[in-house]
């Protein structure tokens, strides 16, 4: 490289150090695959940014909807759109540094483990960072499920899942039986879509 681009980079590496490391987590999403496919004999598979992208996705659609009459969902008031986004999107982050462990590696870690090891990196991601006490509570929001928005993320999260689940099934994928059991949805909203997606699979 030429030695103005060594200068930018030394620059950069400075001032810009918060921003830059933000980005190399995100990045590595990029590059994780989501292992319970792996396990499951996908591939290739989904990586945890596709997933993230995606359950972002759903879950500003699921807020629109939710929104245009609060009440029927049993909600008081409106959900915060730009809330229920930034939850999406932090809510795998510390999987850039933990890696995307499989369901039985965390059954046999336990929970309180794994959540303490996901706390403390998403504290060390977000330290430097402007605004990043905001972000480390909007994370511990997401795992606590201590809020409308944080509630609907999480069904969000499953629900993405279990239509990635389909697809791998529509390409010829078996062995995928474990992705649609078990789930508790805390909209009836969620339960519908799960419904619909069950029916999709018959």
């Amino acid at each position: 490289s030429s030695p103005q681009s060594k200068k930018i980079t030394c620059w950069c590496r400075g001032s810009m150090e918060p921003l830059l490391n933000w980005l190399d987590h995100a990045n590595m999403l990029k590059r994780l695959p989501r292992t319970g496919w792996l396990l499951a004999g996908v591939q290739p598979c989904e990586s945890v940014a596709d997933h993230t992208c995606a359950t972002a996705l759903l879950a500003l659609g699921m807020a629109a909807t939710i929104n245009a009459a609060p009440a029927a969902h049993g909600l008081a008031q409106p959900l915060d759109t730009g809330r229920v986004v930034s939850l999406a999107l932090l809510h795998d982050l510390a999987e850039a540094v933990l890696t995307d462990l499989p369901k039985r590696s965390s059954n046999l870690l336990g929970a309180d483990v794994k959540h303490a090891a996901e706390a403390q990196i998403m504290a060390t991601l977000t330290a430097d960072l402007a605004s990043g006490a905001d972000f480390a509570q909007l994370w511990r929001e997401y795992d606590a499920a201590s809020t409308p928005e944080a509630r609907l993320v999480r069904d969000a999260d499953k629900l993405e899942m279990v239509h990635q689940a389909l697809h791998y099934a529509q390409r010829g994928q078996r062995n995928l039986d474990e992705f649609w059991q078990g789930h508790r949805w805390h909209y009836e909203l969620s339960a519908n879509l799960f419904a619909c997606l069950q029916s999709s699979r018959k």
